[in-house]
């Protein structure tokens, strides 16, 4: 499934500029990359693709359900915090923006059968896959040819664009997976998703022409686009995800794909544009759009290996790769998302200038700048066992990077991280916390085609801080889901005849 931590807002264009290409998206600072839910996961930083086994296993490996043996009720929950310290294209102030949050992540019940002298496990689960907040404005100084811009005048202009978006909502699945002991070694599972996202993004961007300010006292603004929009989405989806894992005394080996799917998609944007011309009155004109899609989402799999190599220690490492730049929105229209739209000729509106872009920049599908990414974890658990509590102590850092390539770079902005975690292990009760940090520094800004004009954007530092908590619930032999099921669908014991 894919990290909750990565924050989407549609990619912002001044709509009449033909040389500008999508803005940096300036409130996705994260990654998509998948990783499954939970404290425990998390403390290890993440790589728990060969683990596996507790209550939040669906969520990293399926397959890693077929190695409980009691029933459990798994619950996971966190509270983030982001700051952003960026310096101001135009004043050259630093800005800082924090934002706050916290939100139910996980909850799972595994159900443990014997079948056929093996264990089968079938698990029903809630994720908070992908979760969507945040904050975000920039201010950008770009010079653009007179021409690029329609304008009838020899030279360049200076167009100053500031954007403030906010964002908010999710990805969410409901989740059936299942984990069944093929062999004393094999394991094998499954969890088929469905899912339902909600999000909302919101903002208004300014974008002003003006001859260059040379000197800075007799620069003429020539035109001024003011646009404010909000935009709600939503997509409704199914797929199946499918793992292995290897178990062995002092050594496991898992892996997992999540399979590609095409989701029904639906967007219903509105907002009014002001455009303010040397010499005329202001022009509102509204911006509503309607559209119903299709959203294909592409293929992301991961390996996983853990190591045992002293009683009560675990060491583990795990590889994700994900194909974003095959994320693709079918039948987007011209304007929607506020990609820019050809002006009429006659009152004749032409032709979509393409109808196939990419979920994350929203250029055309074939000429996409989205990068396919791979993401790094390793981390290690040690275990302080005591007269009926076990102590868990854990670290790990991981290697992530964004699909959206920065501002003038050939690849999406690198995002580095650490955690630690730590628990109390009852034999019924396990609580796990865990503490996550990352960091990453980015561009944003407008980008005109290549050869003209420059560009300066914003450089931003980000830093997220998250606290996650984990409550799992070991049921004892005498189990009241299970007597439940059994009652449900097999019936009361037969009685004896003695």
């Amino acid at each position: 499934m894919l990290r909750r931590r990565a924050l989407l807002v549609a990619a912002i264009l001044m709509p009449s500029l033909a040389a500008a290409q999508p803005v940096q998206n300036i409130v996705l600072r994260n990654s998509f990359n998948p990783t499954g839910a939970g404290a425990r996961g998390l403390g290890m930083g993440g790589a728990f693709i060969g683990v596996a086994d507790d209550g939040t296993a669906a969520s990293f490996n399926p397959a890693g359900l077929a190695l409980l043996r009691r029933t459990e009720l798994a619950a996971v929950g966190f509270r983030s915090s982001l700051e952003v310290n960026r310096n101001d294209a135009l004043s050259s102030r630093n800005v800082v923006e924090t934002t706050s949050h916290g939100r139910p992540d996980f909850l799972g019940l595994a159900v443990p059968f014997g079948l056929a002298g093996r264990n089968l496990t079938v698990q029903l689960s809630y994720q908070r896959a992908v979760d969507l907040f945040g904050t975000g404005s920039a201010t950008t100084v770009d010079i653009v040819p007179f021409r690029d811009l329609r304008i009838g005048a020899a030279g360049n202009a200076q167009v100053v664009g500031q954007i403030a978006p906010e964002q908010s909502g999710a990805f969410n699945t409901a989740t059936i997976s299942a984990g069944y002991q093929a062999t004393q070694r094999l394991l094998l599972g499954f969890s088929l998703n469905y899912w339902f996202a909600d999000w909302t993004a919101r903002g208004n961007t300014t974008f002003t022409i003006s001859t260059l300010p040379n000197p800075p006292a007799r620069s003429t603004t020539l035109r001024t686009e003011t646009r404010t929009f909000e935009q709600e989405q939503s997509l409704r989806a199914l797929n199946l995800n499918v793992g292995l894992l290897l178990k062995y005394p002092r050594l496991s080996i898992g892996a997992i794909a999540r399979l590609p799917f095409s989701g029904r998609y639906a967007l219903d944007e509105t907002g009014t544009q002001v455009t303010v011309e040397a010499g005329r009155a202001a022009v509102p004109t509204p911006a509503n759009v309607q559209m119903s899609s299709t959203l294909a989402w592409p293929f992301t799999g991961g390996l996983g290996i853990a190591v045992r190599p002293i009683t009560g220690m675990t060491l583990a490492a795990d590889y994700s790769k994900a194909y974003w730049s095959r994320a693709t929105l079918a039948g987007v229209v011209d304007g929607a998302l506020l990609t820019p739209q050809d002006a009429a000729v006659d009152g004749v509106q032409p032709a979509p200038s393409f109808t196939d872009r990419n979920f994350f920049d929203l250029n055309a599908a074939s000429v996409t700048t989205t990068d396919d990414t791979s993401q790094f974890r390793a981390g290690a658990e040690y275990l302080i066992t005591l007269p009926k509590l076990v102590i868990p102590l854990r670290a790990g850092v991981y290697r992530d990077r964004s699909p959206v390539l920065d501002l003038n770079k050939d690849q999406g902005r690198q995002i580095r991280g650490f955690t630690f975690g730590t628990g109390l292990n009852f034999t019924r009760f396990v609580f796990d916390l865990a503490f996550e940090q990352r960091k990453s520094e980015g561009v944003v800004g407008i980008q005109s085609r290549r050869g003209q004009g420059q560009s300066t954007a914003s450089i931003e530092n980000v830093e997220e801080r998250r606290i996650v908590a984990s409550i799992i619930f070991r049921f004892g032999e005498d189990d009241p889901v299970k007597r439940a099921l059994r009652a449900l669908f097999v019936g009361p014991p037969e009685k004896s005849d003695n």
